[in-house]
């Protein structure tokens, strides 16, 4: 067989298309891990910023809480409001007042140690009477606008960041002071505490826990439409309380921020550079903070990364295109040299091939598709006795004896529906005389066009033999039927004798005993019972008479017909096997056949019941009679132990069966017999009804 060789390792496309497949699974897979570490990236300094948004929030949260806690126990100082009191009110003598007044400034002046940058007892009428440091500057409207609301409220009331009058950034702390008249707490003024967040807040809110050239904490209010900035950034001077952007400003982050989002936040910033954040709300205030990085600070490791993995893709692109060049001039090599060892087989193929045509016994033709021969081998010369230009001049047609084309046609029909077939047919010779022969035809594609291929065998011998064979088939059934035929008869002999002879002789001696029986007397007792077992032997050994007289004459097929006969035959196995459940169908059947022809059906149930009752020891039998104008059926299945028929064939234990299948076949008929281990075993045979249509 020639080896088959791929030409399209000739083509350098088809590697061009490997290397292109495997430069992009490369660049593919260097995309993706490039995608995966910016994700990784990403992630890990998303939850960085998120750890720092939660850490500041709660410092922040932590020191106002306790500024306010500060503010509280200067609130609930009974002592202290009554002298503020007592100050405001005047009521006291001129050097009690005086003494007041510096007692009051001297407590001032120790809160002022709690790093307030000023404290300012204010009235109820918003005036400042007293102040550490002593100040005769008025106080901002928004300002005294935080102690009215500390004074109706009654309540401890933290600023938020505002200009003093200074125009410096404050935040302030407001202390109600209440005294007890009655039933009632009564305002008598409240402490300003003001600080300067520059001392904590600012430091707090700018400090970075981790190396970072871009990462700053914004502090962040909305201001009606406006976003504003409240504490000192990063990149740019002087902006708590100036820089402003408006709140539907496009991308900027501190405005999606103010509008309510919080967690990880992507945008640009104040300076419009992209920008990863962390964003929280300062509870109890209206303050937003952000914590925020450069996307290029980011991703920067990634930069150095990606271009150590570009280096890399390279590489592994340079070493594929190498390893496929490689692979290309090998397989080229590999490829020539196969050519070269196909070219040599080849040649030796086609001595050899010309060797087995021209020295083949069969005749071996090949035509073309207009079924012109075109190559023969020397036996075809030998069998039709034509010269081999004679030949090449004929058609496939011309072969066979005049009259077989319309045949002939058909029969090449079906050679180009089905590309071949083998058929027997009669072949002429250059004489004019025929001979059989059979043929295998084949329909051929060979380099675009249709060839024919005759392989044709001269089977002169083989119809002779098979002429040989049936006549001695025939002569050999005949044989069997005469010897079925002198079987039966001498079982019907057999029978008669059974029935006229012993079966009388039989009678009359039970009638002789019976007569012995009735003149003994009644004391001889012992000799009665001996009397009574002999007659039981006699009916017994009558019983079976009767029994093998049956068996061997059917006589109520010449009574009664092959129907009732069948049932009889039937009802006698089923009242011996009593243990089988059986299932009868059967159609009528007298007058169909002919006394032997029944005799032969009788014997074949007769047979297969026999079979079922030693054998098979089944459950249920079905056994069906069905009729048509042609022929009759038989089926006779039970679900017994069943048997390989291959193994019962080797033991030799298929007598009865080769007696019933030769019966059927002599009387024209067919018949098959399936049989399984532990499934059961099935019989149909079929019976020519005579002059059926």
């Amino acid at each position: 067989m020639l080896p088959a060789q791929n030409e399209s390792w000739k083509d350098p496309w088809y590697l061009i298309l490997i290397f292109f497949i495997l430069s992009i699974g490369i660049l593919t897979t260097g995309y993706f891990y490039y995608k995966n570490q910016e994700a990784y990236i990403k992630k890990e300094k998303q939850q960085e910023l998120a750890a720092i948004i939660a850490l500041k929030i709660d410092q922040i949260v932590s020191w106002r809480q306790e500024r306010l806690d500060f503010a509280s126990t200067i609130m609930d100082d009974p002592f202290f409001a009554m002298r503020v009191r007592d100050f405001i009110s005047r009521k006291s003598n001129p050097k009690k007042t005086t003494h007041l007044q510096e007692q009051i400034l001297e407590r001032l002046t120790a809160l002022a140690s709690y790093q307030y940058q000023s404290l300012a007892l204010i009235d109820a009428a918003g005036n400042v009477p007293l102040a550490v440091p002593a100040s005769k500057q008025e106080l901002p409207p928004y300002v005294k606008s935080l102690a009215y609301q500390a004074m109706q409220t009654k309540k401890v009331v933290f600023s938020d960041l505002y200009r003093d009058v200074d125009a410096k950034v404050r935040l302030s702390v407001l202390t109600p002071l209440l005294v007890i008249q009655g039933d009632e707490k009564v305002i008598v003024g409240v402490i300003l505490m003001v600080m300067e967040p520059y001392q904590f807040l600012y430091p707090l809110i700018k400090s970075w826990p981790t190396p970072s050239l871009t990462g700053e904490t914004e502090l962040i209010r909305r201001e009606n439409d406006e976003v504003v900035f409240l504490n000192e950034l990063r990149h740019r001077q002087n902006i708590p309380l100036n820089l402003r952007f408006a709140l539907e400003s496009p991308d900027l982050l501190a405005a999606t921020v103010a509008q309510g989002k919080k967690g990880i936040v992507e945008g640009l910033d104040y300076r419009g550079v992209p920008v990863l954040a962390a964003a929280g709300v300062i509870p109890d205030s209206p303050w937003f903070l952000i914590a925020k990085v450069d996307t290029n600070e980011i991703y920067a490791p990634l930069q150095k990364r990606v271009r150590e993995v570009v280096f890399l893709l390279v590489i592994l692109i340079a070493s594929a295109g190498i390893t496929v060049a490689y692979f290309w001039r090998n397989q080229q090599i590999r490829f020539y040299r196969g050519q070269y060892e196909v070219e040599r087989e080849r040649r030796a193929l086609a001595q050899r091939y010309e060797y087995l045509t021209r020295f083949a016994n069969d005749i071996i033709l090949v035509a073309d598709q207009n079924l012109k021969i075109v190559e023969a081998n020397n036996r075809a010369l030998t069998a039709y006795g034509y010269e081999w230009e004679e030949l090449l001049q004929l058609r496939l047609k011309d072969l066979y004896p005049p009259g077989s084309e319309p045949v002939i046609n058909n029969l090449l029909r079906h050679v180009e529906e089905e590309r071949g077939l083998i058929f027997e047919a009669n072949q002429q010779r250059r004489d004019g005389t025929t001979f059989p022969v059979e043929v295998s035809l084949r329909l051929l594609e060979m380099e675009g066009g249709k060839l024919f291929q005759a392989i044709i065998r001269d089977i002169t011998q083989r119809k002779r033999t098979e002429e040989v064979l049936k006549e001695s088939e025939k002569n050999l059934r005949q044989l069997a039927s005469r010897l079925l035929s002198a079987q039966e008869d001498e079982r019907k002999r057999i029978s008669r004798e059974l029935h006229d002879e012993l079966g009388h002789a039989l009678l009359a001696l039970k009638l002789q005993v019976e007569s012995v029986e009735e003149q003994l007397l009644p004391q001889q007792v012992s000799l009665k019972q001996e009397v009574s077992r002999m007659l039981g032997s006699i009916n017994a050994t009558i019983e079976e008479v009767r029994r093998l007289y049956l068996d061997l004459s059917p006589g109520d097929l010449e009574d009664l017909g092959l129907t009732i006969a069948l049932r009889s035959l039937i009802e006698d196995f089923a009242h011996l096997q009593k243990q089988i459940k059986w299932k009868i169908n059967m159609e009528y059947l007298d007058g169909l056949f002919s006394l032997p022809i029944q005799t032969a059906i009788y014997r074949v149930v007769q047979e297969a019941l026999t079979n079922i009752g030693k054998h098979a020891r089944p459950k249920n039998v079905f056994l069906e009679i069905k009729r048509d104008n042609q022929k009759v059926s038989f089926t006779i299945e039970d679900d017994g132990i069943g048997f390989e028929r291959n193994k019962v064939v080797t033991e030799k234990k298929t007598l009865g069966l080769l007696a019933m299948e030769e019966r059927v076949r002599i009387l024209g008929g067919s018949f098959d017999l399936w049989s399984q281990e532990k499934r059961g075993t099935r019989i149909t045979f079929t019976i020519p009804v005579p002059g059926g249509d």
